[in-house]
This record gives structure tokens, C-alpha cells and sequence, in this order.
């Protein structure tokens, strides 16, 4: 189990892109340069003159990853080959940095992309989507309803969370013990480069911890261990994607393996569950008898099956022309 949680903070640190990405400053904060970098393929601008755009959120639990780590190799490469500006940002990590802090950063990130990036690249600012895996999948379902203007779609891989209410989540009713409030406020570290995580490692202690106490959303919203449970539960709630579904939510991707022993692939139905109540395109994808990062794995089935038919769904309403309308379908795919 710990082999595989440490998967969990650590599984995307090995990107190494070909692509030389342009990499800029988009905010600097407590000692912190936040960057952002820009990946294109010069070779592959549209025929309309502008790319799409591609914003991507990186994983690793809150606490670990970094920008450079938001999609896998083969990923970004299919990203560039359809011809779509792609962009991955840092953003402050846990515990120094809360849930509505973090987000404070992708939206800085995401006003900087409208302000800045057309004076680099010719974009398309009508079709931007947003991608990610994990953490950052919980970030893109959370830009799917937070971010303004909304993106044109949402491509979210295992989604860490959906629903910070969960109880596997949060468990308001469990007081917070004396040893994990200590253990949140002696971590003050706030460096960006946790794109590996060791068991010896005070985040690690205290992820885990939290995990154990069923205590993650505690540890997202707050620190105060006096915190009421009902301004958690209120705050956890602002942010999570499956309270905030409307009828203007983007047409979003889900994928998920029914072995994931690390975010329980539940999180994935419930939201599958609001955007059909809500009328919203979406595809979720229950992959059978893979864990958490699946799409890490080097197999061709897995690209082709699951992994590549959630850039095929985003290229329908990235590469749509103007406001075209796509039609699409909903489905689950059998367990």
C-alpha cells in the first residue's frame, strides 16, 4: 500500500519532454517564482491562423509535482500533432498553500494565458480546454466551473476529488487529533521542486496521516484544528466539481481504473452523475482492472482504448470552428 501511495506523489516526476517548452514568470508570491511553460508546434498551426489551447493542471496530491509534469510524454506529443498550444503551470503546494490558494494560482495562471500568451503565440481564446490527472484532474473539474471564461472542455484522468465532502475525504464527525494538527503546522516548506516524495519525507508524513484520519479535506481547507466542521464542509463545497455541476458546465472526459486503490474510481461516477442530471456531454470511462495511473503504463492497448479517445472527445470542441455545436453522446463503459 505504501509502494502504491508513493506512486500516487511521485509517478509523473519522470516527464522529459523532446520539445523545448518557452517557459515564463506568471506570478511571484512568498518567495516563490510561479512559471508557466508554452509547448507548439510551429509545423502544426491550423489552417484558421490561431491555436487552440490546452491548459493542464500537474498532479501529485497536493503536495509534490510539478508543471513539467502535467501530461506524459506521449500526451503532449498528441497535443502538438493536433495542432493545440499547450500550457502547464506551477501552482503553491500543500500544506503551506490551502484549496482556495491554490486555485488562486490557476486563475492567475489562466488570466495570464488570456493577457500575456497572445503577444507570444497566435491563440484561439474561445477554445481553450483543460486537462489533468489526479490532483490536477481535480483541478480541471474545478476549472470547470471556477474559471472565467469557462473552458470548452474538460479532460480529467482519476480525479483527485470530485467531492471534497466524501467521507473517504473528509469525516467532519472524527476530531482532529493533537498529532496531525502538529504535524500541519511544523511543515512550512513551500518549494515547488517535491516532484519526488520519500516516506522520510514531512509531507509524505502528513498526507498520510491525514489520509488515514480521513482528514484530506481538513488538510485542504484549513490547518486550525478549531476550525467549526460546518465552515469546512461550506468551504469543501465551494470547490467541489459535483456541487457546482449547472447547465453551462464544458462536455468533459472522465477515466478511471477500477482497481485505482488510491482515489477511488467513485469519484469519477458521482460527477458522471451530475453532468447527466444536468444534461451535459461527458464520457466516463471505467477502465477495467487498472490502478491509479494507468495511462503512465507503456501499452499500446491502453493509449489506444483509453488514453487517446479522450483527445479525440476534446478535439471535437477545440478544433470545432467558431461556436460550432458538437453533438455528442453520453456513455459508461461496463466494469
Amino acid at each position: 500500500m505504501l509502494r502504491k501511495l508513493l506512486v500516487l506523489l511521485s509517478c509523473t516526476a519522470f516527464i522529459i519532454s523532446a520539445v523545448d517548452p518557452q517557459v515564463f514568470t506568471f506570478k511571484s508570491i512568498d518567495g516563490l517564482d510561479l512559471k508557466i511553460s508554452v509547448y507548439y508546434a510551429p509545423e502544426n498551426l491550423p489552417s484558421s491562423g490561431k491555436y487552440p489551447v490546452l491548459f493542464a493542471t500537474h498532479g501529485g496530491g497536493y503536495i509534490a509535482g510539478s508543471r513539467d509534469t502535467a501530461l506524459y510524454p506521449q500526451q503532449l506529443e498528441e497535443t502538438l500533432k493536433r495542432g493545440w498550444v499547450t500550457v502547464m503551470m506551477d501552482y503553491r503546494l500543500q500544506p503551506v498553500a490551502l484549496i482556495d490558494e491554490i486555485f488562486q494560482d490557476i486563475q492567475d495562471a489562466y488570466k495570464w494565458v488570456h493577457t500575456e500568451l497572445p503577444n507570444i503565440v497566435p491563440v484561439d481564446l474561445d477554445r481553450i480546454g483543460v486537462f489533468g490527472g489526479s490532483a490536477g484532474g481535480g483541478l480541471a473539474l474545478m476549472n470547470g466551473f471556477k474559471l472565467n471564461p469557462r473552458p470548452k472542455v474538460v479532460i480529467s484522468l482519476y480525479p483527485y476529488c470530485a467531492n471534497w465532502n466524501d467521507p473517504a475525504i473528509y469525516k467532519p464527525e472524527t476530531p482532529i487529533s493533537d498529532a496531525l494538527a502538529a504535524l500541519a503546522e511544523s511543515v512550512t516548506d513551500n518549494k515547488l521542486e517535491h516532484s519526488f516524495v520519500t516516506l522520510s519525507d514531512s509531507r509524505y508524513k502528513l498526507w498520510m496521516n491525514a489520509l488515514k484520519a480521513n482528514k484530506i479535506g481538513w488538510l485542504m481547507a484549513t490547518h486550525d484544528p478549531q476550525e467549526p466542521t460546518d465552515k469546512i464542509v461550506a468551504k469543501l463545497k465551494e470547490f467541489s466539481a459535483t456541487e457546482n455541476v449547472d447547465e453551462s458546465y464544458p462536455p468533459t472526459y472522465l477515466a478511471h481504473g477500477t482497481k485505482d486503490f488510491i482515489v477511488n474510481y467513485n469519484q469519477s461516477v458521482q460527477m458522471a452523475d451530475k453532468l447527466k442530471e444536468k444534461g451535459i456531454p461527458f464520457v466516463l470511462d471505467l477502465v477495467p482492472n487498472v490502478g491509479h495511473t494507468f495511462d503512465a503504463h507503456n501499452s499500446v492497448q491502453l493509449w489506444e482504448e483509453h488514453v487517446l479517445p479522450a483527445f479525440e472527445f476534446a478535439s471535437k470542441y477545440l478544433n470545432a470552428a467558431g461556436n460550432e455545436v458538437v453533438a455528442d453522446k453520453t456513455f459508461l463503459t461496463q466494469i
